[in-house]
């Protein structure tokens, strides 16, 4: 079968000539150098810069890196780390900080502010801030905490105070149990009927029974209450701890070592720009991480504090009629629940030059802020702001009032001369966010915003104006942003309108107003852009959701181009198109999501 096979020789294999031969270069063995030809060889270090970059390999060291290589950020001077550290956290900062102690040494922590009140942990950071000769440059802003702690002389009190705190926590982990229960208990001799104090002690920690249906569901909750529940200080041990808190706060003002620091603090920053007075520090959901809390044991459990005089969810009779009595009384200062606004104005006023550019007070979106007998006449506050505003290139104010127990009288000061003419003396504003809580107490005068409460003098400077829980007409909302001719952008939360009804704006009709003038022929005034919110409501319901819905870019491109309008054309001139804007916790703007179907949930009021 196979014998006509013939086996064939393999085809010999030719080799390919060198790339050095294809290219016409001859090679030859050179077996020794003359001294003549020596000065004509090229060193390593010429080669190096001109081969390095694209052959590294071909000039490695020892140690298998080039030259080059071996320069790494640790090679950087101190001011190029900190260009290059700007973008990133603070957080990162300290990890960078700790890789070594290069960089432990060139690369600065991010300490841009500092804060103030009566407790050793604030105090003792701001000294060391002040003592150091690089970071007392960086300090641009004081907080002042002005929430003072409240006192409890029996346990049983300071207990009752913890439980009402943590009822919302104790709820939600008790349906919890329960939808496991229903879950899984039904045909089950291990789940038998369960009642509250099955599943929690008398001082809010789970029993044993509760750690085990939890630790069968397994879900992130459940994981996060065990942890809670695990790191939970008693109360016994958290009313010790809290006692020397309160004491320690009271002997602190009482030798007023916190006024002393602020006056330090004030004098001792050289780039400081901003003070703000805040009352959000203690809250659960604070959005300041200060030395004061960050050397708090863990699981401490600490009472809510409701700091000048804003609403308590559970008062006691006592206590309403306290806060009733000190906010309706006229007298010549204010309370003693707003010393920090007596101290942090002072201190400001007997700098002998001042270079604050921003006064806030921060309230957080809380109904709380300064008491609305600051604008009366007789009040020493009133005219120690007026010298304020008149010595201190103030260009950023923001103000939060609390109008909880305001007569028609003192309601109208601040409404109109009052605040008009301490608003006149400011020469440098150009950025006013003002917060009269309309609506927000269930015991105040119905008042409103006019067009002219802002001074002529600071309209042409003006840049932004952002308005929060205000009473308007919509003739005079609409008059008191087209007054403004150079105002860039505008902010409107939670504006209610005052006539025929007190309820949410029609804001078609104020928008098709504003959009009729900025498209104007005029071409000489500035064309702002709008951000409204508003707040979600159960449908049917007045219980607010905890969330809003934030319109912005719509409603430019509505205006200023070809966007859709963001009005709804048949369900009512006051509402939103449902798919427009962003869903926003009210806390924390941040927090946010595409609205789209949200309407369906809840509905604009």
């Amino acid at each position: 079968m196979f014998s006509n096979l013939q086996i064939r020789p393999a085809r010999p294999r030719r080799r390919k000539p060198s790339l050095s031969i294809r290219a016409g270069v001859t090679k030859r063995r050179v077996s020794a150098v003359s001294a003549a030809s020596t000065s004509i060889v090229p060193s390593m270090s010429f080669m190096e810069g001109l081969f390095g970059d694209e052959f590294p390999e071909a000039f490695g060291s020892g140690d298998g890196l080039r030259g080059k290589s071996r320069k790494t950020i640790l090679d950087l001077p101190a001011e190029i780390l900190s260009i290059i550290c700007d973008p990133i956290s603070k957080l990162d900062i300290k990890r960078l900080r700790l890789a070594g102690r290069h960089l432990g040494r060139n690369v600065d922590l991010r300490i841009d502010r500092v804060y103030i009140s009566p407790n050793r942990a604030n105090l003792d950071y701001l000294q060391k801030i002040l003592e150091h000769e690089r970071y007392k440059n960086c300090v641009r802003e004081i907080i002042w905490d002005d929430a003072q702690l409240e006192e409890y002389a029996t346990l049983d009190s300071f207990r009752q105070a913890i439980l009402i705190d943590e009822r919302e926590t104790t709820r939600a982990i008790e349906s919890r149990l329960e939808e496991a229960i229903e879950n899984y208990g039904n045909d089950n001799t291990e789940y038998p009927p369960l009642e509250h104090g099955d599943l929690f002690q008398e001082d809010g920690r789970l029993t044993e029974t509760a750690k085990g249906i939890l630790l069968r569901y397994d879900d992130q909750f459940s994981r996060d209450a065990l942890a809670r529940n695990a790191t939970m200080m008693s109360i016994e041990d958290s009313y010790a701890l809290y006692q020397n808190m309160y004491q320690d706060e009271q002997e602190i003002m009482k030798r007023q070592l916190d006024v002393a620091a602020l006056h330090q603090a004030l004098a001792g920053f050289p780039k400081l720009k901003r003070v703000t007075l805040t009352s959000e520090v203690w809250r659960p959901w604070t959005q300041y991480n200060t030395p004061f809390h960050r050397s708090l044991s863990q699981g401490f459990r600490k009472p809510s504090v409701w700091p000048w005089l804003g609403p308590r969810p559970h008062a006691t009779p006592l206590q309403e009629a306290d806060r009733w009595t000190k906010m309706s009384t006229n007298a010549s200062r204010l309370p003693e629940e707003f010393r920090g606004y007596h101290i942090v104005v002072s201190a400001i006023l007997v700098m002998p030059n001042p270079t604050i550019e921003e006064f806030i007070i921060d309230s957080g979106n809380e109904n709380t802020g300064i008491s609305h007998r600051l604008f009366h006449d007789s009040c020493v506050e009133f005219h120690d702001t007026i010298r304020m505003f008149q010595r201190t290139p103030l260009k950023r104010l923001q103000l939060t009032i609390n109008p909880y127990g305001g007569s028609e009288f003192s309601s109208c000061d601040y409404n109109t001369t009052h605040l008009h003419h301490a608003l006149s003396n400011m020469q440098h504003v150009e950025h006013v966010d003002f917060n009269p809580n309309y609506g927000r107490c269930e015991k105040q005068n119905w008042f409103w915003l006019q067009s002219n409460f802002l001074p002529a003098s600071l309209r042409p400077q003006l840049k932004t104006l952002t308005l929060r829980n205000a009473l308007v007409r919509e003739s005079d909302l609409s008059d008191l942003i087209t007054i403004l001719p150079n105002v860039e952008h505008v902010t409107l939360y939670h504006i209610m309108r005052c006539a025929p009804t007190y309820d949410a704006y029609a804001w078609a009709q104020v928008f098709n107003r504003l959009k009729a003038h900025y498209t104007s022929s005029m071409s000489n005034i500035s064309k702002p852009g709008f951000t409204v919110v508003q707040p979600l409501y159960n449908r049917g319901t007045s219980v607010r959701l905890g969330y809003s819905q934030l319109v912005d870019v719509e409603i430019d491109a509505w205006m200023y181009g070809e966007g859709e309008c963001p009005f709804l054309e048949d369900g009512g001139p006051e509402r939103w198109r449902g798919d427009v804007g962003w869903r926003i916790d009210e806390r924390d703007w941040g927090v946010r999501e595409r609205m789209g179907g949200r309407l369906d949930e809840g509905e604009m009021e």
